[in-house]
């Protein structure tokens, strides 16, 4: 048993020895001009996305998503998200790919996290990220119209699509 201890000590103490070396010599790559490697984008991914599960609410949206709330939440998607999330019926966004990590494009690939993770995250923002927080900017009643929106981006009914849409001028 000792020396079962006294191999994991060892495994762990030069694990973190390896990694410290590896980041201190300048190994890592960090232009964002170029794709991470695999195994990078998955383990910040991961990350990422498990912190937002723990710290996202846990009930579901306190607001029903009807026809209303969701035009509300593409209004206040095209004034302030589009141009880095892109544009519903729109090709993505050349800026939103000038990112790192690259920002997903709602309308195309729509997204994985539930309503009240995309309510968190554009509360919070994602640090590291483009993704600011709106918390200061938005009520809470917005902000969930807004993650209503986002987690039907990718298949809206057409009366929203066309109720969403700018004046023209």
């Amino acid at each position: 048993m000792k020396m079962f201890l006294f191999g994991c000590l060892t495994a762990v103490t030069l694990t973190v020895i390896g990694t410290w070396t590896y980041l201190e010599l300048g190994f890592a790559v960090m232009r964002s001009d170029e794709n991470p490697p695999a195994w990078e984008s998955w383990l910040m991914s991961s990350a990422v996305h498990a912190s937002v599960r723990r710290r996202a609410p846990k009930l579901p949206s306190p607001f029903p998503a009807t026809d209303d709330r969701l035009i509300a939440g593409g209004k206040l998607y095209l004034d302030d998200c589009v141009g880095c999330h892109g544009e519903p019926g729109k090709p993505p966004s050349d800026f939103g790919a000038t990112f790192y990590p690259r920002v997903p494009q709602f309308p195309q690939v729509g997204t994985q996290y539930t309503e009240a993770e995309v309510f968190w995250i554009a509360k919070h923002g994602i640090r590291r990220t483009g993704m600011y927080p709106q918390g200061p900017s938005y009520s809470d009643d917005k902000l969930w119209s807004l993650a209503a929106f986002i987690t039907r981006a990718n298949n809206l009914p057409s009366t929203v699509k066309d109720r969403i849409q700018p004046e023209a001028k």
